[in-house]
Formats: structure tokens, sequence, C-alpha cells
């Protein structure tokens, strides 16, 4: 659980309304079969995962962080709680892409998080299953795809992450090993 540096709120906001209602690009984090594409064209990125090895893609419209600090960051989340999350979970027969409801980081189940805003979600919707991940890799470039990570680099290792990271530019071993 990450703990906090300052105290949320007693009350927060309501989450925003689905954004396919208010004719944004989010539903491309919602079409499991698109996604599935992308995690079976690039299955060979993916094949040392470990069962249960798990990242999702949000969209920042309903995850906005407030300010630099912690506290910012869990208010954000606690704001987005039920927003769509597009999880891509290994098990022993690959990648298998589902949505689910977002949840507190500590309940989320996830060990890396993508947050896509409305530029991203368009790139990424007008991109195929082989340009998908290319793309994530300039939209996290251009600070467009945020990313956050929910487990130590050593668990990162053990899950078999290093392959998939270094594809997106995301080098999490350094230059050293």
């Amino acid at each position: 659980m990450i703990a906090n540096d300052m105290p949320l709120p007693d009350s927060l906001p309501a989450a925003p309304a689905d954004p396919r209602a208010t004719g944004t690009t989010a539903h491309v984090l919602t079409d499991v079969a698109r996604w599935q594409a992308v995690c079976d064209s690039n299955s060979a990125l993916f094949a040392d995962l470990e069962p249960g090895a798990t990242m999702g893609i949000v969209s920042r419209s309903g995850f906005t962080a407030v300010g630099k600090r912690l506290a910012g960051l869990e208010l954000a989340a606690a704001r987005a709680q039920g927003a769509p999350l597009l999880a891509w979970e290994a098990s022993a027969q690959g990648l298998r892409v589902d949505v689910r409801a977002f949840e507190a980081f500590d309940r989320s189940g996830i060990d890396l998080l993508f947050v896509a805003d409305d530029e991203a979600l368009s790139e990424l919707e007008r991109s195929s299953p082989d340009t998908a991940l290319p793309a994530m890799k300039r939209l996290l470039r251009r600070g467009n795809l945020m990313f956050y990570v929910f487990r130590t680099k050593h668990e990162l290792q053990d899950a078999g992450y290093e392959d998939f990271l270094d594809s997106l530019g995301l080098a999490f071993l350094g230059a050293c090993r």
C-alpha cells in the first residue's frame, strides 16, 4: 500500500462519466479483441512473463493527479475508481486481455499502469496490432502516456518484464547489469 504524505479529503468528486458518452476515443481501451490482437502479434515479446504478471491502461480523463505529491496520486486513483482498466494478464497460454474496473493501487492487482491522455487514445485507436507498441513508445517519450510501477525492480525482473520494458525504452535495469 502507498503511504500518504498528506491527508485525503473526506469526500471525493465522483468519477467522470464514461468517456465513450462524451465522444472521446477512450473506447479504444475497452476493445478487448483489438488489444488481444496486439498481444498476440507481439507474443515473443511477452514470452518471458510469468503467469499472473499484469499490466493495465486507463484513460487520463478519469485519472488526473493533483500536484506531484503521493497524496495527489492517491486522490487521482480514488477519483478514477470504477473507470475502465484494460488489463493484460500473463498466463501459461500467453497474455489475456480483459476490461476491469480500476480499483485503488493496492487492490488493482497490476504491476504496471499506463495512463493515456486523449491524444494517446486517439493515436492508439489509429494504430494496428503491429504498430500499437511502437506508438506506446512514442507516446511515453512525448508524455502523452504516463507510466507507474507498483513492484520493485527485482519483482519486475522475476516476473519477466525486462524485454517488454526495454522495447518501450524503459530500461529499468540500467546500462550495467
